[in-house]
This record gives C-alpha cells, structure tokens and sequence, in this order.
C-alpha cells in the first residue's frame, strides 16, 4: 500500500499519524540519495564538459587525418601560359603522375565524318517513290571494317530511313533528319560518326542508283581505309592465297617497272578474323621480283610470302589468314601529303599484277568507297587531332587525350600553342596547417582549463586527476615536438647562391623547420617559410609529414652491348629464344607478338633494333611493368645499348631465356625481388596516435564510455533505493495503521468501561 493512501491514519491513537510517517521517509530518502545524486550530478557536469572537449579533438583529429593523408601530398596545380577562350588545349593532372611541364602545339583536331543526303520534301514520304525508284534496294555503310546492310522498300520513308541507321549501327553512325528551311526541299538526312578519328570515317557500298539519288555518288577509286577488304582473284577457293599463272619463271633481279613508269603501290590485305591488317608496299623503278619479296616480309613481319616458281607467281600469308590485295596504296592530299586515312586505285599497279604474276584481281567484290572529293553532300571530313607535345608529332582519333603520361589528360579545343608548369599544389597543405594550428589552440584551451586547479580561487576543472584528460596534451606535445630523420636532400656548397649540389641524405626534420612552432601553449604557422622548406624538396617533406610505405620499384640495367644490328642483318628471330618475363603472377611469351605471330626483331641500327624491342615488350601492356632503353656514349665509335625494365607495382621480376639469346641484350635469366618498406611520418603518427585515442578501447574513448556507464550505474542504484524505501514504508504504513486501529478499538473499549463506572457511580450516590 502506498504511504499516505489512508489519511485516517493517527486517528486512533492520535500519535501514529502519516505526517509523522512521511518526515520520517523524507529524512531516510535524503540521507540515502545524497551521495549518489552528487555523484549524478558530478558525473552530468562532466560528460557535457567532455563532449565539448571531443568536439575540439574531433577538429583537430581531422585536420591531423588531412596532413597525414598522402594524397594531400600529390595534388598539382597546373599554370598554363594561355588561358580562357584563347587556350589551345588544357591540362590536368593527377596525384599519381610526375610531369612537370609541357608544350602543346595544335595543328588539327580531331573532327567526325559527317555528310547529308540530298533534300526531300516531306520526312514522311517514301525515299524510293522521291527518288523515282522501283522495287526494293539496300546500301551498305562501312566503318571500322564493320559493315552495316541498311535495306529499303516502297514504304520506308526518310524518317524510318534515319531510324533503321541507327539501329543498324549500333548508335556507332548517327542519322537524324534536319530541318534545313529551304521552301521545296527543306528536309535532309545527316548522316555521322558518333565519335571522331578517321579510324571511325564513313564510306558506302551497294545499290549506285540510291546512293547517286540520295547524293552519295560513288567513286570507286577510292576507298576509306575502314573499307578497304582487298580484292581476291576468280576461281581460286584458298584464301590463305593469291595466284597468277606465268609463262616462265622470272629472274628475281628484273624490275617490275620500265623506265619512265615512275611509281605505284600494292596494299595486302590479312584478315584475321574480324580484324583486317593492311600494308602498303611502294614500288619504284629500282624494285625488283627480290627486293618486293624482302618488302613484303619485313613489313608484315613475316606474315605474307612471295612465292615464284617455273609456272606460278603466289602470294601467300604464312598464319592461315585470309589475304586480299588491292591495286593501289594510300591516297595523296592536294598538297602532296599522303592521306592513310584513304586509299586510291592505281593502273600502273592493276596492270602490274596483270603482267608481272599473271594476276587479275575480281573488283566487283564490294569495298567501302568514298564520294567523290568535290561533294558538296560530305560536309565535313572525319579527321584524326595532329598536334606535338616537346616537339614529338603525334596524332589521336580524339580531341581529349589520357595515355601521354600517367594520370593525365590533355584536351586540345582550338589551334595554336600552348605551354603548361606543372608543381605541387602547396596551398591545400598550408590551408590544412593553417587549420591545425586553430584546432589545437582552441584544444589546448580547452584542456588547460578543464584540468586546471587554482588552489588561491579554491577552484578546479571538471577533470583534475584524471589521467586520461590529462595526459591529452603531453601525448599531443611529444609527437609535434619530435625530431624525425627520413631520406631527403641537402646542398653541399655554396647553396645561398645556387652553385651547390644537391645530394641524397639522412636529413633531421622538425615542424619548426616548415613553419610550425608551439610557444607557451599556442601554435603558429609561418606560411612562407612552410613554401620554402616544402619547396626544397617535396618528396622529403611527404616522407617527414605522412611517411613512405610499400615495395620498392625493381631496377633492372643490362650489361653495355652493341652491334647486334650489323651481326644480324636479317633480324633476329625470337622463336626457340625462350624469351619470357614473368611480373605480377604474369607471363608475357616475347617469341611472339600480342597478336599470337612468330616476333621477328627487325631494325638496319642497334637504335631501332633496341626501339622494336622495347615496343614488343611494351605492346602486351603489362600493369606496372615498363622497358626502356639508355644510348651510351652516342655517337661516337663506343656507342652501346643498354637495355633497363623497371617494376613499379610491387611484384617479383623474373626474365626467363636461353642464356646466349639473353647475352646480345645485355640480359640474362635472373629474379629480382621487391622489397616492403615502411616508414612514419609526424602526422601518420599523430594520426594513429588520435585514432587509437578516440577509440572505444583508447585512453578519451575508454573514459567517455566509463562516465556513460557510471551513469546508468548512478540512475540504477538511485531508482532501487528510492524503490526500496518506499517498499519499507509501505510496509511501515499498514503495521501503524493495524496498531492504530487495535488502540482504537481498546479506546473505545476504556471508554465504555470509564462510562460504565461512571454511570455506576452516579446511582450510588
């Protein structure tokens, strides 16, 4: 029963009341719960203390975490020397690229092939009823070697024409219909490459009356070079090869030109699979039945003999491939440049293969051929960028270019040139320094005062004698004010004036050295001289500010070698060599190309042996793996090559080999390990010191997670206390409230024997 639920209580013996019983309870509840509501309270004061602290650590963990962040340490900042809407091209560079400067000169961008049809009145009228056309008809759009088949009867109108290009395609050639504003035939259907690069140019084959009436008259002279199939001769089932029939054998010394014939070229045709490889082989009046067969196999690597015997003149691919030739070679611009985007037929090559192999190629076979070069239908021509970087010409299909340099990317926009520095981007490092120093003032602040005690003013902080609080700012303190040394640099010599020399040493940093310095509690931060000392040598300020960890790059430098070239004047051949490298649980095969054809090295001077080389091994791409070559001693009659690979990934290397095929290079069968390192920085420490600190198992998250479980442990006791009191006192209530009732009862009881014996007296007298 609840105290207090009979107020009746007392009435009986007028002592035992629940006024009594209440101060009673009061008295017992107060001297119980004192001691733990003070401690409640003491522990309330201190978690809102300590969350006003934990925001302070918090702040400064962050910026801690920026500095001790690597790739704080990678940003650049490019600075071109033209800018805005004038710019040729622009820049960006990420964290993991090296490059320092750049000059970019714009001749050309890239552009996609793009042509229009001939006007139509109506886009929803029949294409083949405008045209005057019977029956049904198809063209064919080629690009890229892919041919698209686009089929039409009476009821596809301009529109539906558009639709069915599209989907034809891929989306790889898009069509749509414009609206040109012309008052008979407004409507004309554009037709372009989605990307552009010539590699994606647009050609056509197939019916010639549509292709005229939609104004995409064909010359077949000239083909597209994502056309170009080549041409097979008649009657002959075996595609490896192409034959003629000759009278006699010829002398492998006769030309294949009279005098005064000038030039022509012949182009092979090796399709493997759906891929088509062309090469384009030039004969002049010196060229002869030998020198064209040595042409031949040097430039397709081997891939397409000439064969001549008594009877037959052969001309075969050696992997199995299919072969087609075409009677002419690349195109040649109005300014006499040579167009390899295109290709152009040539009678002197027809009638060459007619005369001197007895071959007459089948030319009805369809190609992918270009419009004749003054219609006006082919409004603009695809084109590959052309431009140079350091003076290095290059071209690409595309305007935005990323596999100059690691991490990086060049967009061309506009003719000219343009030059670009590439540095550290310091200002992000000093802002975050700048917000260290805010955060650990307003820390320290913060500490001071709520571990102070001041003995005078009888006053203290919420967290005097405790450690965990306490110790906060010596753990702080002791890495900030530490002396690290890590690999850098130093200037012997006069480096005041720039006439020193820089050399590779253990050098001794401190915070002070980049302009952070802690006095009387406060820190500052000096930016220059941060710019300055940080400036000196980036890569030592990283390692002393976040530290180095990870494999060490493999370096490997062949021995000096030379004259491979002139021992092996026919190239050298890679088949039974056993050349192979193994790098990141990957085995590249170096007897072959990428492709999967026998590698044959070929080159007239050690220089562009050592380049083909060099490209082999590149050209399987293997992820952190890079060869490369030094010329020493250029020029001069010492001259050697010295092949060098470097692994950048972390992996073993292993070069594998017949030893005397290794020792031309320089090479030799071997395996070289990468070797782990690992070094701290002052802020890698510091970050793993705070985040050990703010843990829950840390000396501040240990302590905050105790003040919450001191709590719940005060509210526990407080509410079984003030619950065992009450049960006390109500059970207090109902054994006062039965002796109030039992001396009530013997009050009435005295009462009505003192009434007895006062009425008894009464009739006595």
């Amino acid at each position: 029963m609840a105290v207090g639920s009979l107020g009746s209580l007392g009435i009986g013996s007028g002592v035992l009341t629940s006024d009594t019983l209440n101060k009673l309870k009061e008295a017992e509840m107060h001297a119980n719960l004192k001691f733990y509501n003070s401690q409640l309270e003491t522990n309330s004061s201190r978690q809102k203390d300590l969350a006003e602290l934990e925001a302070k650590l918090l702040a400064f963990q962050t910026a801690v975490n920026s500095l001790g962040d690597a790739s704080q340490f990678n940003q650049k900042k490019v600075s071109p020397s033209v800018s805005g809407d004038s710019a040729a091209a622009s820049l960006t560079v990420g964290s993991l690229s090296s490059l320092t400067n750049m000059k970019v000169i714009v001749d050309q961008l890239a552009q996609k092939d793009v042509y229009q049809s001939n006007g139509f009145k109506d886009k929803t009228s029949s294409v083949l009823q405008n045209l005057g056309l019977q029956g049904t008809k198809s063209f064919t759009i080629t690009q890229d070697g892919k041919e698209y088949k686009i089929e039409i009867d009476q009821s596809t109108t301009v529109a539906q024409l558009a639709e069915k290009i599209n989907s034809a395609t891929g989306g790889k050639v898009e069509a749509k219909i414009v609206n040109t504003g012309d008052k008979e035939n407004p409507y004309r259907l554009v037709v372009q490459s989605k990307d552009t690069g010539t590699q994606n140019n647009i050609s056509f084959s197939g019916d010639e009356d549509l292709l005229k009436g939609m104004g995409w008259e064909l010359d077949k002279n000239s083909i597209s070079a994502g056309g170009l199939f080549g041409f097979r001769e008649n009657g002959n089932n075996d595609k490896t090869q192409i034959s003629g029939t000759l009278s006699s054998k010829p002398n492998g010394s006769d030309k294949l030109l009279n005098s005064g014939d000038g030039k022509t070229s012949l182009t092979f045709v090796v399709k493997n699979g759906d891929t088509y490889d062309r090469y384009t082989i030039d004969i002049d009046e010196s060229t002869t039945y030998d020198s064209l067969a040595e042409q031949i196999s040097k430039k397709t690597n081997g891939k397409v003999n000439l064969e001549l015997t008594n009877t037959r003149a052969t001309f075969k691919t050696t992997n199995g491939a299919e072969l087609g030739i075409f009677d002419g070679g690349y195109a040649v611009d109005e300014d006499g440049n040579i167009d390899k985007a295109n290709y152009t037929r040539d009678e002197k090559a027809t009638k060459l293969l007619s005369e001197k192999f007895g071959i007459t190629l089948d030319t009805s076979t369809p190609q992918g051929y270009n419009v004749s070069k003054d219609n006006e239908n082919h409004i603009q021509k695809g084109m590959d960028a052309i431009f140079s970087v350091d003076g290095v010409q290059m071209t690409r299909p595309t305007n935005i270019i990323t596999d100059i340099s690691p991490d990086t990317t060049l967009e061309l926009k506009q003719k000219g040139e343009i030059s670009f520095n590439v540095t550290q981007d310091t200002a992000a490092i000093a802002e975050s320094l700048e917000s260290l120093a805010t955060a650990y003032n307003d820390l320290m602040l913060n500490l001071t005062a709520a571990t102070k005690y001041d003995p005078d003013a009888g006053t203290k902080g919420n967290f005097v004698g405790v450690n965990a609080i306490s110790n906060i700012k010596s753990q702080i303190n002791n890495i900030l004010l530490q002396t690290i040394t890590v690999d850098g640099t130093i200037t012997v010599g006069d480096s005041e004036t720039s006439e020193g020399t820089k050399i590779s040493s253990k050098v001794s940093l401190s915070l002070a050295d980049y302009g952070l310095t802690i006095s009387n509690g406060t820190m500052t931060f000096d930016s220059s001289k941060f710019n300055t000392k940080f400036n000196e040598d980036p890569e030592m300020a990283e390692r002393f500010f976040v530290g180095s960890n990870g494999f060490e790059d493999i370096n490997l430098s062949g021995e000096k070698v030379g004259g491979f070239a002139k021992d092996n004047p026919d190239g050298i051949d890679f088949t039974d060599s056993e050349f192979k490298i193994i790098y990141n649980e990957e085995t590249i095969d170096l007897t072959k190309t990428k492709n999967g054809d026998p590698f044959i090295l070929k080159g007239s001077t050690d220089e562009e042996m050592a380049q083909n080389l060099v490209d082999h091994i590149n050209s399987f791409g293997l992820e952190g793996l890079e060869a490369s070559f030094e010329i020493i001693n250029q020029g001069s009659p010492d001259q050697k090559i010295q092949f060098k690979i470097k692994g950048t990934s972390g992996s073993d290397l292993e070069i594998q080999g017949k030893e005397d095929f290794l020792k031309q290079f320089g090479l030799s069968p071997k395996t070289m390990y990468s070797n782990w390192k690992e070094e701290t920085g002052t802020f890698g420490i510091l970050k793993n010191t705070m985040r050990e600190m703010m843990s829950s198992e840390g000396s501040f998250g240990g302590y905050k997670a105790s003040l919450t479980k001191e709590s719940k442990n005060l509210n526990e006791t407080i509410e079984n206390t003030k619950n065992s009191i009450d049960a006390k006192y109500d059970t207090m209530w109902s054994t006062w409230a039965a002796y109030d009732s039992i001396i009530s009862k013997l009050n009435n009881q005295a009462s009505v024997i003192a009434n007895m014996i006062n009425a008894a007296n009464n009739q006595n007298s």
